[in-house]
């Protein structure tokens, strides 16, 4: 091969690379969720997490929150119905959320998902998911219940929140007129 093409051949390959596995943006998934609306953000570290809110049919124009974490207790059933104090940090912005565990799926091995909820985002709380740019979830070690749950904090990002309330709010207006046909 041409020494004069290749450099330029392996650059090129190098950045294609890069561009492929580089995270563009992240992606607010809008869709069903327990039989509503849901729209919510993966973490951003490798976790199953998610965070996002709810819109149930007939009452669309409310948002609950959605949090989905992780547990590996042995002990992880007697969260049910439990309340959680997590931490949220919305770009310097500090707030706890009580949320209430609504849900707990099997997954692989000893790890179970964890749904928390039941707390509907106020109007303060949806102006500042939509000007920042992402918000930071810790459970407390203070708090009961977070020897349940798995440790750590994470990041979620905010970016294409309003896109994805917007699709999230159109949908379930559209699933609320199906329902009432």
């Amino acid at each position: 091969m041409n020494k004069s093409l290749s450099y330029p051949l392996l650059l090129s390959t190098a950045l294609l690379s890069a561009s492929v596995f580089a995270k563009v943006a992240p992606t607010w998934e809008v869709g069903e969720l327990s039989h509503s609306t849901g729209y919510t953000v993966a973490a951003d570290s490798q976790t199953s997490r998610q965070f996002g809110l709810v819109k149930h049919s007939n009452t669309c124009g409310a948002d609950e929150l959605y949090l989905s974490w992780t547990s590996s207790s042995p002990d992880v059933w007697s969260l049910a119905g439990k309340t959680v104090t997590m931490d949220a940090n919305f770009d310097g912005v500090s707030i706890s959320l009580p949320l209430k565990v609504v849900a707990i799926k099997p997954g692989t091995g000893n790890s179970h998902e964890i749904i928390m909820g039941h707390v509907f985002a106020n109007s303060e709380l949806l102006n500042l998911m939509t000007h920042s740019d992402a918000v930071n979830v810790l459970i407390p070690a203070t708090d009961a219940m977070s020897q349940h749950l798995d440790a750590g904090n994470d990041r979620f990002s905010m970016q294409g929140f309003n896109e994805a309330r917007e699709q999230a709010l159109s949908r379930c207006h559209n699933m609320s007129s199906l329902a009432s046909n």
